[in-house]
């Protein structure tokens, strides 16, 4: 199996659990224990713009990438990877635009095949379309053009809309990541400075001597540095901050045979929380929100069950039957939640040089790079020479400045 760089990714495949070992990772050995700069714990996009953005910054560090399945999978791998310019709060906002920064960056290397723009059209009612606007990021609303309204109504020729909606759009800044291969080809392009380890479900982690001793069932590492990137998995390490009322939630989607093609635009019905999006030729994916709470990650195959089907059905024939009567299936995966719909970023002045990525609430493929570039920063700034010092994303800018929850649910997530 080859990867978007020619690098062989049968390793990341999940069928060699060695992994890939980076060229350095086996000359320093503690103990006889491998020891790296920077230990990863999760596989998934986040974990992998950890890992990207750690060699960005320090291109002679040794990371250590463990992952209890395979590269991407998880969340990532049904991820509708949808990045809208929105946002409901500053920090928000800083994220939204690291994002976009930082996937700009990857269009010209290896990842640049799975990233793909897409035009973002909104349907609204117009009383909320002044405070809509507000949360737009980096462009301006304006009315669609006929053209554009032409090209709505050719992928669902029946589309319902209200008498007091309103159809808006803007230039640029929207795009979508396929996540998967996107997040292979990052870990692809690090294998060089990264020992990947695949079939690893990191079982405890403790402090040991200026750093930290990392087991699984088959092995022991040691890092000077920890970033757990767990997605919807409790982390491995008990006393960690908790992330604010943090919950597991289902996530579901559609997938219907319809009239679009990779040119047409993506429609999102503000009010309803519900999106559809080209997925390929004559398919579209339909995102819905679907609530249905403290989900086990473990019974998440990927696969959606009847009431998925019928709830999304349901929430897709309110604006179009045609579109509900043409589902074909879906997916269905879970996240962990936080009660802002924000993913926090926590240290412990008793634990430097370690951090926790937590409470994607949907949006970890959107926020991944800016989150990357958190949990590093928060290393820097609980660095075992400042035991004192300590980055908490939850509860110093999130909890003071939070809205309520309605207010801060990003587009994307369902």
């Amino acid at each position: 199996m080859t990867g978007p760089a020619g690098g062989d990714l049968t390793g990341l495949a999940g069928g060699d659990r060695t992994g890939l070992v980076g060229s350095d990772m086996t000359a320093d050995l503690v103990g006889g224990v491998a020891s790296a700069d920077l230990a990863v714990v999760g596989g998934g996009v986040i974990g992998a713009f950890v890992v990207h953005e750690a060699l960005q910054r320090n291109p002679d560090w040794r990371v250590l990438l463990l992952e209890r399945s395979a590269i991407g999978a998880g969340a990532t791998a049904w991820s509708a990877g949808v990045s809208f310019p929105l946002a409901a709060t500053a920090r928000h906002r800083e994220l939204v635009l690291a994002g976009r920064e930082r996937y700009a960056a990857l269009r010209e290397r290896a990842a640049g095949p799975f990233l793909r723009s897409v035009q973002m059209i909104y349907v609204l009612r117009e009383s909320g379309l002044k405070a809509f606007g507000e949360r737009v990021v980096g462009t301006t609303l304006r009315p669609t053009t006929p053209e554009e309204g032409e090209r709505v109504a050719g992928m669902m020729p029946d589309l319902r809309l209200e008498a007091d909606e309103v159809v808006v759009t803007h230039d640029g800044e929207g795009f979508v990541v396929t996540a998967r291969p996107l997040t292979e080809a990052l870990i692809t392009e690090a294998a060089g400075h990264t020992e990947v380890q695949l079939g690893q479900r990191v079982e405890g982690i403790e402090a040991a001597g200026d750093g930290y001793r990392l087991r699984s069932e088959h092995g022991v590492w040691n890092a000077r540095r920890v970033v757990m990137a767990c997605g919807a998995w409790t982390p491995p390490m008990d006393g960690l901050p908790d992330a604010p009322g943090a919950r597991r939630k289902r996530i579901a989607a559609l997938h219907a045979r319809l009239p679009v093609s990779l040119d047409d635009p993506l429609v999102y019905f503000v009010d309803d929380d519900l999106f559809l999006m080209p997925l390929t030729a004559g398919v579209a994916l339909v995102s819905f929100y679907r609530d249905q709470w403290d989900t086990d990650p473990e019974a998440c195959d990927g696969r959606p069950n009847a009431d998925d089907l019928r709830q999304g059905r349901a929430a897709l024939g309110r604006r179009s039957p045609m579109a509900a009567a043409a589902v074909m299936g879906g997916r269905a995966f879970c996240d962990l939640y936080t009660d802002h719909r924000l993913p926090v970023v926590t240290t412990s002045p008793e634990r430097p040089g370690l951090a926790v990525v937590r409470g994607s609430s949907g949006s970890g493929v959107r926020l991944a790079p800016g989150l990357a570039a958190e949990a590093l920063d928060a290393l820097d700034a609980a660095a075992p020479h400042d035991a004192a010092a300590t980055h908490d994303a939850a509860a110093t800018r999130n909890a003071a400045a939070a809205p309520n929850v309605a207010a801060v649910r990003a587009p994307a997530p369902h």
